[in-house]
């Protein structure tokens, strides 16, 4: 039962993502900045619904502009922030290939970043500072690679630094996901293709994903590793793990040197 109820819910996931492209080709790109964050809003919700995950927010979301800083296990993190709070992502370039979700990400306005050049990440960040100071809000994943859920990676700052120059608040979510109450990793796609994970969540009953939405931190006169070292308190608090940061400041520096982008590991 639950591979045919797996199979429809899995076409009809697809023919939804292609549903979108064709929105996105044709309409979106159209129309008013807040008319389509309503619509981003309730497409992702739309999504995870129809994958049968079950979805919730733990929090209180903050209503102004800021930077969202989030964990990054599942490519559903994408719908599930959206769903919460619209924003524009930064991803690695090499998504904007990606067959179907590529097209999509472009059409909601993803900065692409190139992870080895130094240039892109200059530019990038010029790009961060420019949507900030126009009131938008910035999703980051600063762990810098995709895990399974069971831990939390160190946070890489330098996507940070715009906050810190724009005065922008930096909101730290914790993403989780669960199967019938219990911590599960069937989610990820740490380690297989996006559509063979696809395959796992639509074809696993009881899944479901919370964002658990933590207090604002207010960046005035701090440096963006100590941004990032109190936002992986909060996380690794809320997702009952080890902080990867606890030793600050001795280990700051050796942990926050790489870029943390949207990646797939």
């Amino acid at each position: 039962m639950n591979k045919i109820v797996g199979s429809f819910r899995f076409i009809l996931a697809l023919l939804f993502a292609l549903a979108c492209i064709l929105l996105v080709l044709f309409y979106l790109q159209w129309i008013k900045p807040e008319a389509k964050r309503k619509i981003i809003k309730t497409w992702a919700r739309t999504f995870i619904d129809m994958i049968g995950m079950r979805f919730s927010v733990e929090g209180d979301v903050y209503k102004s502009h800021c930077l969202i800083v989030a964990n990054h296990i599942s490519f559903v993190d994408i719908f599930a922030l959206n769903a919460m709070k619209p924003g524009r992502f930064i991803a690695k370039s090499e998504i904007a290939g990606w067959p179907v979700f590529g097209r999509i990400a472009k059409g909601v306005d993803t900065l692409f970043i190139q992870r080895k050049n130094r240039r892109s990440i200059i530019s990038v960040n010029e790009q961060i500072s420019a949507a900030l100071m126009q009131h938008q809000t910035i999703m980051l994943f600063p762990e810098g690679k995709t895990s399974e859920g069971v831990s939390l990676l160190p946070l890489k700052p330098n996507l940070i630094e715009p906050a810190i120059l724009s005065c922008t608040p930096v909101l730290p979510v914790a993403i989780c996901y669960t199967e019938n109450g219990v911590k599960t990793t069937k989610a990820s796609y740490a380690n297989i293709s996006i559509f063979k994970c696809l395959w796992t969540i639509c074809s696993t009953p009881g899944l479901a994903v919370t964002l658990k939405v933590l207090p604002t931190i207010n960046v005035e006169g701090k440096t963006r590793h100590e941004v990032a070292c109190e936002a992986s308190a909060l996380m690794s608090s809320a997702m009952g793990v080890t902080d990867p940061m606890k030793d600050y400041p001795d280990n700051v520096h050796h942990h926050c040197d790489a870029v943390g982008t949207l990646e797939k590991a």
